[in-house]
């Protein structure tokens, strides 16, 4: 099963970041309304909310890009799915190895990476419902409120919360199990964990970490990790990794015994007895 796991991480990896990296052209590029042109029309006469509202090129431009707009958040889906296959391949892994690995660890990825793909296919489609019925009606101020808080959208970004909540503590828990059990290096378990928290806090717009974290999942899963595969993909069991101060005994044996031992003195060797009149003479 490695070999499909590996080329789901791959998935992962490629298609979460092309989605990501897609919405953000597709944003770059629509027109924008300026915040002047906005104070502006508070001083005409009036109610505000009955005025042609600014969103009208906006929603123009994406209603234009709709195809593009839904391949990118069906992009980001499959890219989830794919992740939610990788991960629990790996929790599957780890369980079989290690008989301390929490149960709950092997259902969060698939729970939380199918319904975070899902909400992505219910926003994506909710977004361009949204942004049809505004158009298709008064295209008021007013009805510019509703883009994005249509039934489909608003179920959506329900479910999508939970669910990052889910896949997050999944990355985390089972990147930290499959150290343990010497499936993962501790580098790719540290990043696991920074993965996890970058699933609920979005600190960079582009998901730069999580593409690299599955990509090199797919090296480890294919066996073609610099390096070598640890030890425990080979031997079916738990192989933990050593410790600081296991390491470092180690390194003391090595350094012991690569020390040159003293060459053997000649039997009836001594010192000189010149040398030594010559040493006596010189203290005095």
């Amino acid at each position: 099963m490695r070999p499909r796991a590996a080329l789901a991480a791959a998935i992962a990896g490629v298609f979460v970041f092309a989605g990501q990296l897609s919405q953000a052209l597709l944003s770059n590029g629509a027109p924008s309304s300026s915040f002047l042109e906005t104070l502006q029309r508070t001083e005409k006469p009036g109610e505000v909310g009955a005025l042609p509202s600014l969103q009208i090129p906006i929603a123009e431009y994406l209603h234009d890009h709709a195809p593009w707009l839904l391949l990118t958040f069906f992009i980001q889906g499959l890219g989830s799915f794919a992740l939610a296959y990788a991960l629990t391949f790996l929790a599957a892994a780890t369980k079989a190895r290690r008989a301390a690995f929490p149960k709950i660890a092997l259902y969060l990825p698939v729970v939380g990476g199918v319904l975070a793909g899902v909400s992505a296919f219910g926003r994506g489609i909710g977004r361009a419902l949204d942004v049809s019925h505004f158009l298709d009606g008064s295209r008021t101020v007013e009805s510019a409120k509703d883009i994005g808080l249509g039934g489909l959208s608003l179920v959506s970004e329900v479910v999508y919360y939970p669910a990052s909540l889910a896949l997050a503590a999944g990355i985390v828990m089972v990147s930290l199990q499959a150290m343990r059990a010497g499936l993962l290096t501790k580098f790719l378990a540290i990043v696991g964990v920074i993965v996890g928290a970058l699933q609920v806090i979005q600190i960079v717009p582009l998901p730069l970490v999580q593409a690299y974290w599955f990509l090199a999942l797919a090296v480890l899963f294919w066996g073609r990790r610099p390096g070598g595969v640890p030890p425990a993909w080979r031997t079916g069991r738990e192989e933990p990794w050593p410790t600081a101060q296991e390491v470092a005994a180690a390194r003391a044996k090595q350094r012991g015994a690569a020390k040159p031992a003293p060459e053997p003195v000649p039997a009836g060797a001594g010192p000189d007895p010149a040398s030594s009149k010559r040493k006596r003479k010189r203290r005095h």
